[in-house]
């Protein structure tokens, strides 16, 4: 648990001009969007939910700030008397303890701008994304930790981190389910775990044929962190 999750508006707005500037070298055409980033700590299963409401927060937060015409710019988001502008972006302290923490940031603009900005990001920052050291220092004497590798990833990357993780934990099947219900909500996708369990996600909702009151708590969290509701009753297909 960091000692500290938000950071007050001063300290989020340096950190915002730095975390541009750092995005910049990889991507120069950046300077032309508006980049907004909430300065706090999160799961990754907060970030990681259907319809990516922290993002939502951010776009929504970015559309009601006056902004004059021209080049892109650097909107940072910070506590005030310890709480940040919007309820849904505070974070969910219940889920921190991971040692992997995310800080989510934001790119708006034109959609030409946004689309060939989004597919150098993907090229570039899987291989390079690396932050600065001085930016990493920089973060982790904010929020009080030690930050032992930062970097930038994109919303893909950090799915393809995440389905390591859960393989890693044999947990892959589980994140079948979160992985469709974040970035394919509209599709039907069916898993068997390793006890025979079958979780089936249709409607938004993933539902379990199993009588495991052991397994369907685990899964329940599990899939609760991710913002998904699971429904224990038999299903049918």
């Amino acid at each position: 648990m960091p000692p500290v999750t938000t950071l007050d508006r001063a300290t989020a707005s340096v950190l915002a001009d730095a975390f541009a500037h750092d995005l910049v070298a990889h991507v120069p055409e950046i300077r032309q969007l508006d980049f907004v980033v909430v300065a706090a700590l999160y799961d990754q299963a907060q970030l990681l939910r259907p319809q990516w409401p922290l993002h939502a927060a951010l776009a929504d937060a970015l559309d009601r700030l006056p902004r004059s015409a021209g080049d892109g710019h650097i909107v940072a988001l910070g506590s005030h008397d310890g709480r940040l502008p919007h309820a849904s972006l505070e974070p969910e302290i219940g889920l921190l303890g991971s040692p992997m923490l995310v800080m989510p940031w934001l790119l708006s603009g034109p959609a030409d701008i946004v689309e060939a900005v989004a597919r150098r990001l993907e090229e570039e920052l899987i291989e390079r994304g690396l932050i600065g050291a001085e930016l990493a220092l920089a973060i982790g004497e904010a929020f009080g930790i030690k930050t032992a590798h930062a970097r930038h990833m994109t919303t893909l990357d950090l799915c393809a981190l995440a389905c390591a993780q859960y393989e890693h934990a044999d947990l892959g099947e589980l994140w079948q389910i979160v992985e469709t219900a974040v970035l394919r909500p509209g599709q039907y996708q069916a898993v068997t775990l390793d006890d025979g369990t079958v979780l089936e996600f249709r409607d938004g909702i993933v539902h379990s044929d199993s009588i495991d009151a052991r397994r369907l708590a685990q899964t329940r969290a599990i899939l609760g962190a991710h913002g998904i509701a699971l429904n224990a009753e038999a299903s049918t297909a």
